[in-house]
């Protein structure tokens, strides 16, 4: 038996039926990354990649899975958090971590290493919390802040980042246009990042390029 290659599709085909690999519609978290990936996504087309690297994907899972479970333990009455809920607009689809109604704040949980810790947060991951803010309050949750928490794989507890800010409706209103742009462009924008990086993580990259994206 191939220990290596059961795990490998073990792994990849449980996370491959999740609803969120299934899910079509553009979500928060593309929002501010790669135009052309977002585009794909929008207009639905086809997927030409089956290499994709998930290993991480499927590790952060396991993690948000674990503090679904924490935070509930830690709702007391089991009335005062929303866990991993799903809300959409027209124009977008999110699921939210965690909601806490009585302090107002949406919070996103962000597996990562310690190298990539001086990187956070990013701006595409400011903006899809922004936009989380956005989703809970289109669904009639008032919304005061929004926060990020890094969480290291290979670190410790000690080495957990937060960052927070307030919400603002008009920052999550640009992260809505982003969408609504591509959402009118019948051509798809060009690559934006390298094919290097594309051919590991992004599943409409092509090599020929004659379904698919080639990368920059």
């Amino acid at each position: 038996m191939n220990i290596h290659n059961l795990l490998k599709s073990a792994l990849v085909d449980n996370d491959k039926a999740r609803e969120r690999s299934m899910q079509k519609e553009i979500g928060a978290s593309s929002v501010y990354g790669c135009s052309r990936q977002a585009w794909n996504i929008i207009h639905q087309q086809p997927k030409t990649n089956t290499n994709t690297e998930s290993l991480g994907a499927i590790i952060g899972t396991a993690v948000h899975a674990v503090l679904a479970e924490a935070m509930a333990q830690a709702d007391t009455f089991g009335n005062d958090f929303l866990i991993e809920q799903e809300f959409k607009t027209p124009n977008l689809k999110g699921h939210c971590d965690l909601y806490i109604k009585s302090s107002q704040i949406v919070i996103d949980w962000k597996t990562t290493t310690k190298k990539n810790m001086s990187r956070f947060p990013s701006e595409q991951q400011r903006m899809q919390v922004q936009l989380y803010g956005y989703l809970l309050e289109e669904n009639g949750y008032p919304v005061k802040t929004v926060a990020l928490c890094a969480i290291p794989r290979d670190g410790w507890l000690k080495d957990v980042k937060v960052y927070t800010e307030p919400y603002d409706r008009k920052v999550a209103l640009q992260g809505i246009d982003w969408v609504r742009n591509l959402q009118t462009q019948t051509n798809p924008p060009a690559p934006e990042r390298p094919r290097q990086f594309c051919k590991d993580f992004c599943e409409f990259y092509d090599a020929k390029g004659e379904g698919g994206c080639q990368g920059k």
